[in-house]
């Protein structure tokens, strides 16, 4: 069983610290345990249950009738809020707690159900967009690493990708092979949801993608374009990274293939780092990704 402070329920419900003890003196909500040295903390089911609380509060339900249903009863309640057409701008929220809640427990049946009504409401791309990449950054998984729940980080991310490669799967790759899109992550960088997603968008779009995964060696990707030197490259940046070796990387680039085109994806603080002397575009989100295709 995980243990966790009550700054991490904070950190992932978005209920404020103060609020969350009123709430375990006020309603018996929480039952906090206590180590031997006698710091308070919470387990799994806590959590779970505090995820289900906030979803609820968010679709219009006060806490203190909350606090008066069973963990059951909690479920039910949401499943039919979720289903309710009126509450359609609360329900982004709700599903991004629901995936939370089935990595906690590694409940495969309830991710499969909030990723499946998000897809039905939203979409794969707005889907990621208005709840997959919310989820990402607020469990730590996107530009932070946070070791708060890495299990479960894996059993979500791994899930998600699943979910995206199943529908590349479903859009036929382009008859032509002119000025493809080589989508690669470079060095030691693991993190591709990001990177499937922008093969899955650049595919709907007609264009062909070569793409090359994680951890990608220079030598190997100067190979492809020594095919094709008029290639688009889109890679993302998510670790920690020595400038010089992104800015060596896109100077040979430059220099051998000056008719290719270069785009990173990365956190503004990322692109800061890398010199304005090399010649490179940004991606900065879905849209923008979308225009440049």
């Amino acid at each position: 069983m995980s243990q966790y402070l009550i700054k991490d329920l904070e950190k992932l419900s978005g209920i404020k610290a103060h609020t969350i003890r009123i709430w375990e003196k006020r309603y018996s909500l929480l039952t906090p345990l206590r180590t031997d040295t006698n710091i308070r903390y919470y387990g799994d089911d806590e959590l779970k249950k505090l995820i289900n609380v906030t979803s609820l509060i968010s679709l219009g339900l006060k806490i203190s009738k909350i606090s008066e249903m069973s963990n059951d009863e909690i479920n039910q309640q949401l499943g039919e809020l979720i289903s309710d057409i009126k509450f359609a701008d609360s329900v982004s929220e709700v599903i991004t707690n629901q995936l939370i809640a089935s990595a906690i427990n590694y409940d495969e049946y309830a991710f499969e159900k909030a990723f499946s009504s998000a897809i039905l409401r939203h979409g794969l791309v707005d889907t990621y967009i208005n709840i997959i990449y919310p989820l990402l950054e607020k469990v730590g998984m996107l530009w932070l690493k946070s070791d708060l729940m890495p299990a479960q980080e894996h059993f979500l991310s791994n899930l998600i990708k699943q979910k995206i490669q199943s529908a590349i799967d479903n859009v036929p790759p382009a008859a032509t092979s002119e000025q493809p899109w080589v989508l690669f992550l470079p060095f030691e960088e693991v993190h591709d949801i990001g990177l499937l997603l922008s093969s899955f968008i650049i595919r709907e779009q007609g264009k062909p993608v070569i793409y090359l995964g994680a951890r990608v060696p220079g030598d190997s990707l100067l190979s492809v374009l020594e095919l094709y030197p008029k290639a688009n490259l889109l890679f993302f940046l998510v670790k920690e990274f020595e400038p010089k070796t992104i800015n060596g990387l896109v100077k040979t680039i430059n220099t051998n293939y000056p008719k290719s085109n270069v785009f990173i994806s990365a956190n503004p603080l990322a692109i800061q780092k890398i010199e304005g002397c090399i010649d490179f575009e940004t991606i900065n989100s879905v849209q923008c990704l979308i225009k440049k295709v």
